[in-house]
């Protein structure tokens, strides 16, 4: 069960249900989508969520595991914001992963056993498909798909961590701000007048928690960035003016 027991709301199923979240569902069949897989189309994964996963709804603020709970379930966003994050011993925060809409978590801990060394909250009311850890088990070994899109995933995740090292080592942080936007802005960019949105919600205290530097580090970057016209702010979220420049900057 979910550790703010008292906080979960499960929305019990029905037509009239599946029929007001049909819209949000295809926005998520898309965002899941972003990642080419070889195994399972987009809506094979939406569909199997959906038919195995409990509806569930959290408020901002909730915890959906935290370090020594188990790893008994898997979830897919369909709406809200999620931060996932490890507190270091001096009470510093490391933001791990920023997900919103069609991001999954908790299969590595499901597949695995394991114990979530990471805690992961919502960051605004959220809803998401969260099936069970014995019932993904149960139709990974009938599914040979599924068990191959899983380990699809496994290593996926593996070469991302590799990725994220690297360029925490090895870039400036200028480029390490301009690639999470670019980063940001194909999962969650939305096409504007003005550029491509990038409609989720994050704070500069975030950005370098996510990619260890500080607050004003970031500010500065974005200040930067504005100047140069590659970049501006609507309503507390990023707009990305100029690709283009900004990927140059990512690659310094």
């Amino acid at each position: 069960m979910l550790k703010l027991l008292g906080l979960v709301k499960i929305i019990p199923s029905s037509e009239n249900q599946n029929a007001d979240l049909r819209e949000k569902n295809m926005g998520v069949s898309g965002l899941v989508g972003r990642e080419s897989y070889k195994n399972l189309s987009a809506q094979d994964i939406l569909q199997f969520f959906m038919e195995y996963g409990k509806l569930t709804t959290l408020p901002k603020g909730s915890t959906m595991f935290s370090p020594g709970e188990k790893g008994d379930r898997i979830y897919l966003i369909n709406h809200g914001e999620v931060k996932v994050y490890r507190s270091t011993n001096d009470g510093k925060e490391i933001i791990l992963e920023l997900l919103g809409p069609g991001s999954i978590l908790g299969d590595t801990e499901a597949l695995s056993g394991l114990e979530w060394k990471n805690t992961a909250i919502t960051k605004q009311d959220t809803i998401v498909h969260m099936v069970s850890q014995r019932t993904l088990l149960e139709r990974a070994e009938k599914d040979r798909k599924l068990s191959a899109w899983l380990l699809e995933r496994t290593a996926r995740k593996q070469l991302d961590t590799e990725a994220l090292m690297e360029g925490l080592l090895f870039k400036s942080a200028n480029s390490k701000v301009a690639q999470l936007l670019l980063d940001l802005a194909d999962r969650y960019g939305v096409l504007s007048d003005e550029g491509t949105l990038i409609d989720y919600l994050i704070t500069h205290q975030e950005i370098g928690n996510t990619i260890a530097t500080t607050r004003e580090t970031v500010s500065y970057a974005f200040m930067e960035f504005r100047q140069a016209g590659m970049i501006d702010t609507v309503k507390r979220r990023t707009v990305i003016k100029d690709r283009a420049a900004l990927s140059l900057v990512a690659q310094e």
